[in-house]
């Protein structure tokens, strides 16, 4: 009968502390309550070991995960033209380091190019135009890349 009792106990007290949101299995504080993001823009000019814009190369925002596995969008952000020029966009939290894809999409038209990932960041004083609070508002980064000729 104490058994049951205890179980019945438990389970209540678990079920009032998640509706409140007081869980150990729930998120943290900082998730609950929301985090500071900023608004990245990332744009360059990716060219080959020779200096020529290379067309293109599909460009993506890479995220990773807590335990450090990769996870890639998919989703190509951006295509470089003829003059090698890329512009992503995505929020993330100031002084985080972001990923940033680099793949060839078209094979070997314009010559092949290994796929290649650069981290990008911007320490929260990069940032202009937000609220100074939730907002940090936007950073404007340019990184140009030289990819290497995957025919090597």
């Amino acid at each position: 009968m104490k058994v049951r009792y205890l179980k019945l106990k438990n389970w209540m007290l678990a079920t009032l502390g998640g509706l409140l949101g007081l869980t150990v299995t729930g998120c943290s504080p900082a998730c609950e309550y929301g985090c500071p993001e900023g608004f990245y823009h990332v744009k360059g000019v990716v060219t080959n070991e020779k200096g020529e814009p290379i067309e293109g190369i599909g460009v993506a925002q890479v995220y990773t995960s807590s335990n450090g596995v990769v996870l890639p969008d998919l989703r190509f952000q951006d295509t470089t033209g003829a003059d090698g020029r890329y512009n992503v966009d995505f929020f993330a939290m100031p002084n985080e380091r972001v990923n940033v894809d680099f793949v060839d999409l078209d094979g070997p038209e314009h010559g092949l190019y290994r796929d290649t990932v650069i981290t990008v960041s911007a320490p929260r004083e990069a940032f202009h135009g937000g609220d100074g609070e939730w907002n940090c508002g936007t950073a404007v980064i340019t990184q140009d890349i030289i990819l290497p000729s995957a025919e090597e």
